[in-house]
């Protein structure tokens, strides 16, 4: 499942001259015991992103995972993209939240880089979900249009392809559009980034699932190695 999302991203990159990196074979698909649960990863990066990763995790009939994360480079004060989307195939829920994340929460730096996320969400009022809003920090790392979607199987057949198209080609456009600084410099952008690892290392939901399905050691070497790089290794 969300095989068309990973090869949009893809594609996506590769019209940016991007490409796809190595990356050791303990991330690249990993399986716990019983293998009821792979985990797949794939890394990219650009002249524009430094970093562009994705996650697919496969549960079978039970669970379904795709999370994407484009970090810009350090020259670029652009918001961090982040995408979570699960699909509970026993209950047949969708839940999915699509942001552009803010690196700072200033009023005119919200606007400029994450206001047109307020007329995807109006094509989709489906992702306009304000009871869900407890489930992060709206002064940390989250803009005032993030997306939400508490769904079904209809959202996830009719709807979550083109908001997930519209979403990551939107975010891809205006940063081509806005190549210069005018909130952060170069040191103030690593911080915040560095920032950005350390406050996602610990509070991404994602980490009880892993520990759960493959194990505290992994899943901690997983977390520092590969999702958040900048938590224990913030030269990388």
């Amino acid at each position: 499942m969300f095989e068309s999302l990973k090869n949009f991203v893809k594609n996506n990159i590769e019209d940016l001259d991007g490409k796809e990196l190595e990356i050791s074979k303990e991330f690249k698909e990993h399986h716990n015991k019983d293998s009821k649960y792979i985990i797949k990863n794939w890394i990219f990066e650009s002249h524009q992103y430094r970093k562009w990763r994705i996650t697919k995790l496969d549960g079978g009939d039970k669970l379904q995972v795709f999370n994407t994360v484009a970090y810009p480079n350090f020259k670029s004060e652009f918001p961090i993209l982040g995408a979570d989307i699960l699909w509970f195939g026993t209950s047949q829920k969708l839940l999915a939240i699509f942001d552009y994340q803010p690196l700072i929460q200033e009023k005119e730096y919200l606007q400029k880089y994450c206001s047109s996320l307020d007329f995807i969400k109006n094509q989709y009022p489906i992702f306009d979900n304000h009871k869900m809003k407890n489930i992060y920090d709206s002064k940390k790392y989250f803009s005032p249009w993030v997306m939400i979607c508490r769904g079904n199987k209809l959202n996830l057949d009719r709807d979550l392809n083109n908001i997930f198209y519209s979403f990551v080609s939107n975010y891809v456009t205006i940063n081509k559009l806005h190549q210069n600084n005018q909130f952060l410099d170069l040191e103030q952008i690593k911080n915040n980034q560095i920032d950005y690892d350390k406050y996602s290392a610990e509070k991404d939901p994602a980490d009880k699932l892993f520990k759960t399905f493959f194990g505290e050691t992994w899943t901690e070497n997983f977390i520092n190695n590969f999702l958040f790089t900048l938590n224990h290794n913030p030269l990388l």
